[in-house]
């Protein structure tokens, strides 16, 4: 009886420094690692992930898990992906600071995701005050995934590079690469003339004739730094309504 008793107190003893073992080393260190790899997290939240008025530190929401591993699966040479960040005017002083903060939303949150940064872009927009935002954390981050052939397409003689992001000229460094690699082997058609087309969006608020242009003349520069000759480089700009948005911001080059 008393060798049964020993017994039972050696095992609720082992079980207490179990449970305190777990409660106060293990448990901790488990929690730790949860919270590096998630924002902070704000319970009943509808969101994934958001921000509250003026800050640029992400919350979670219970669905951040399933948005965390969707990214992180992406497809890296298949893939890109377009972050843009939001801002209200009133957050912040002046439009500079509030763009800061837009910025800073999406820096902040890349921390959380491990996936390549090279085929990313990044951009922010200003949108439009809701009754609630000053009270309740909003969304402030959009993820759009784009397959690569949609932004680069190419031929023998021919390639069509597409900008992701409306009024820019900014392109993911995956993308460029991709780009300079078709420039390598196109060389040898230096001896020809080559046109290259700018295109700009002219659905909805239409881009300018500028910002096609600009595109045209920034492929140009590159193809002068590879050794193409000026002379034999002609340049040109329009508008196209494709009912896919991202065929509208591009680049059409082809040899004569």
């Amino acid at each position: 009886m008393t060798r049964n008793l020993a017994y039972i107190a050696l095992l609720a003893g082992w079980l207490c420094f179990c449970y305190w073992l777990y409660a106060d080393g293990i448990a901790p260190r488990l929690k730790g690692v949860q919270e590096t790899s998630w924002p902070p997290y704000a319970e009943n939240m509808r969101y994934p992930l958001a921000y509250t008025w003026a800050s640029a530190e992400p919350l979670s929401g219970e669905a951040f898990g399933d948005l965390k591993s969707g990214l992180e699966r992406l497809d890296s040479t298949d893939e890109v992906l377009v972050i843009k960040g939001y801002f209200f005017m009133d957050e912040m002083e002046d439009l500079d600071q509030n763009q800061h903060l837009a910025h800073s939303r999406i820096d902040n949150v890349l921390e959380y995701l491990d996936f390549d940064k090279r085929r990313i872009i990044t951009t922010v927009e200003v949108q439009a005050v809701n009754a609630d935002v000053r009270a309740n954390p909003f969304e402030a981050i959009h993820f759009e995934r784009i397959r690569m052939e949609g932004v680069l397409t190419s031929g023998t003689d021919t390639f069509e590079l597409c900008f992701p992001v409306k009024d820019s000229i900014a392109l993911p460094p995956i993308v460029v690469d991709r780009f300079l690699d078709w420039v390598g082997k196109a060389s040898q058609h230096k001896d020809k003339v080559i046109h290259l087309t700018g295109i700009a969006d002219g659905g909805g608020i239409a881009e300018s004739a500028e910002i096609a242009l600009e595109r045209a003349i920034w492929i140009k520069e590159i193809l002068l730094e590879e050794g193409w000759n000026e002379d034999k480089i002609t340049i040109s700009s329009g508008q196209r309504n494709h009912l896919l948005s991202l065929r509208n911001r591009c680049v059409v080059i082809y040899f004569e």
